[in-house]
């Protein structure tokens, strides 16, 4: 389930999400589950 804040992004087109209201469910872009992006510091 996504959290409120992370970056999802799709490996086939690179679109780009971020979660703003956390629901239930998965994030799929292209037919394929989004990837989750690691935070950069």
């Amino acid at each position: 389930m996504p959290e409120v804040e992370e970056k999802y992004k799709c490996e086939i087109c690179g679109n780009l999400v971020e979660v703003i209201e956390a629901g239930y469910g998965e994030l799929v872009c292209c037919g394929e589950p989004m990837k989750l992006q690691e935070e950069e510091e």
